[in-house]
């Protein structure tokens, strides 16, 4: 679940629900698609799937120009960073009640054990950052190649 930074009085606005899960896609080897996933081999995609709704009065008036930012960002244990995605952007569409979902797939990691944390942020028109902004330790990831 998301932890959530809104300066926002909930009544106004709010990034409800707001989660990210794990799942892979079916390995050379013959091995199934699992979920949750916390161990995959290196010819496997890992799909970082966000979800969250949005509530409150305000979703009614803000414009439809702002949008939704969602990243992964991926750490490797004892060498330091890894290539990040790039991240998914995903339209604002003004209402109360609204459901949204993105995926970023994250494919080609060497092996290693990986830290993973996903980011949600609402952006105004202009593409600048609000204080609407939210963020989920995945967890942990390893990645072994397959003999």
């Amino acid at each position: 679940m998301f932890t959530v930074e809104n300066v926002i009085p909930k009544a106004l606005f709010e990034l409800a629900n707001a989660k990210v899960h794990l799942h892979e896609s079916p390995s050379t080897a013959g091995l199934p698609e699992a979920s949750p996933v916390s161990i995959v081999q290196t010819d496997q995609t890992v799909f970082a799937h966000f979800l969250w709704d949005q509530k409150g009065w305000l979703a009614n008036l803000l414009s439809p120009g702002c949008s939704y930012e969602c990243r992964i960002y991926i750490e490797q244990m004892g060498a330091g960073e890894a290539a990040n995605p790039a991240p998914a952007i995903v339209n604002f569409v003004p209402g109360i009640g609204k459901s949204y979902s993105a995926v970023i797939p994250v494919a080609g990691l060497p092996e290693g054990a990986y830290k993973l944390v996903a980011t949600l942020l609402f952006r105004g028109p202009a593409g600048s950052p609000s204080p609407i902004a939210s963020y989920d330790e995945i967890g942990y990831l390893q990645v072994y190649k397959d003999m």
